[in-house]
């Protein structure tokens, strides 16, 4: 199967999943690694089941594809009722469907902010704040200068040799080791990257280079 590029690509997709077509693939990614990461694709029938699958997958399971823009905040999901989330995904499932095939799926599609959206459209303004899942990534792209469209390209390899600083400092991370286990939140995990950077002289964080390694690590990561 080809890369997710269009809503046709997206449906066929679904279409493949729906049957358990072995041997095949999204892009380079084998469907058992899709189903193996999103709990419950399997048994989808319908458009909505397959969305429903993958919203609510694990932050923690990734089948990099561009199915993982589906997915939404664990605690967000936790705390919108039952019935308002049925409701929403029916929606997205019927805009899913009436997409035209050569449409482009967006690169910045952002299943959180539809449901921001949603509800804010739904409860005349009242909506859920406090998404730390794409706060994270704003602040990565904002700390770099990052937009969607720049993300999407393809960034130069990295260079096998070590510079000796790298060395030295990964020898002290690995002599804190045990410390780093203490990192049980994202509000812990972003302290720490907080403090990183103002460790670090203004000069480098403003530097062309740090900007492209700021990207080329939320690329591999996000």
């Amino acid at each position: 199967m080809a890369e997710l590029n269009t809503y046709g690509d997206l449906k066929k997709a679904i279409k493949t999943i729906q049957l358990k077509q072995k041997g095949e693939k999204i892009g380079d990614v084998a469907i058992d690694v899709v189903l193996n990461n999103i709990p419950g694709l399997g048994a989808a029938k319908t458009t909505f089941d397959f969305i429903k699958a993958a919203f609510s997958k694990p932050d923690t399971k990734k089948t990099k594809t561009w199915l993982d823009k589906i997915d939404v905040d664990d605690e967000v999901s936790a705390i919108v009722d039952d019935t308002v989330e049925n409701d929403f995904l029916k929606t997205m499932a019927q805009m899913f469907d009436s997409e035209q095939d050569d449409k482009p799926l967006e690169q910045d599609f952002n299943m959180n902010q539809k449901l921001v959206d949603y509800l804010e459209d739904k409860y005349d303004g009242r909506t859920v704040t406090g998404i730390k899942e794409f706060e994270m990534k704003d602040r990565f792209q904002k700390l770099a200068g990052i937009n969607e469209a720049e993300a999407a390209q393809p960034t130069q390899p990295a260079q096998p040799k070590q510079a000796s600083g790298v060395t030295t400092i990964s020898k002290d991370l690995e002599d804190q080791k045990s410390n780093f286990a203490l990192l049980r939140s994202k509000e812990n995990i972003l302290q720490l990257l907080d403090t990183i950077v103002g460790k670090l002289d203004p000069k480098v964080v403003e530097s062309p280079a740090f900007k492209q390694a700021i990207l080329a690590f939320y690329t591999k990561h996000k």
